[in-house]
């Protein structure tokens, strides 16, 4: 006899090691219903006292649901494929943004490459715009029209810049000391 009791409690425990999240499900939905069944026996005071208690045992119903799912996925081999199929796409996307790169690099070097020979062999209108000094007033430090002699808010003279490459000009110059440029004083 003790032999028949210990082979039937050893395959409830395997039943319930195989089934654990049927029987999860099972208990959590027993929980429900008696909680929803107090709650319609109860009155609208006792059903709003339960009704965090409902909402928790759904709620985890839904997760072991959830779970039961994940793991069916995992025996079954797809998030295997998945997650395969996702390092297969995004070693696609980094091959594409590298091929992209590689080119927009490419094409960077190009462009400075000609700047800097243009720069170097001392060909005119290659300055770097965004590179030139904004031009002030050395009395009142006031921002200066490009080409004006004098300042419009002070009347202080304003010192001459080269024509070529922006530098300021001593007074005087009649050649640039950076790009040896001709000034307007030469003419």
């Amino acid at each position: 006899m003790k032999r028949f009791f210990s082979r039937i409690s050893g395959a409830i425990l395997r039943f319930f090691l195989r089934h654990w999240t049927g029987m999860l499900i099972f208990i959590l939905s027993l929980l429900a219903l008696l909680t929803a069944h107090q709650m319609w026996r109860g009155g609208i005071f006792l059903a709003l006292s339960l009704l965090p208690q409902l909402v928790t045992n759904l709620i985890l119903i839904a997760a072991v649901f959830a779970i039961r799912h994940l793991i069916h996925l995992w025996k079954s081999g797809a998030v295997r494929e998945l997650l395969q199929e996702s390092l297969g796409q995004g070693q696609a996307v980094l091959k594409s943004t590298a091929e992209s790169v590689k080119g927009t690099l490419s094409s960077l070097t190009q462009d400075l490459k000609g700047e800097l020979e243009g720069l170097v062999g001392g060909q005119q209108g290659m300055a770097i715009p965004s590179a030139m000094p904004m031009l002030r007033c050395p009395a009142c430090n006031r921002p200066a029209s490009v080409g004006a002699k004098f300042c419009e808010h002070c009347g202080a003279a304003l010192p001459s810049t080269c024509s070529r490459c922006g530098r300021t000009l001593r007074p005087g110059a009649k050649f640039c000391d950076s790009c040896g440029a001709p000034t307007s004083l030469t003419a």
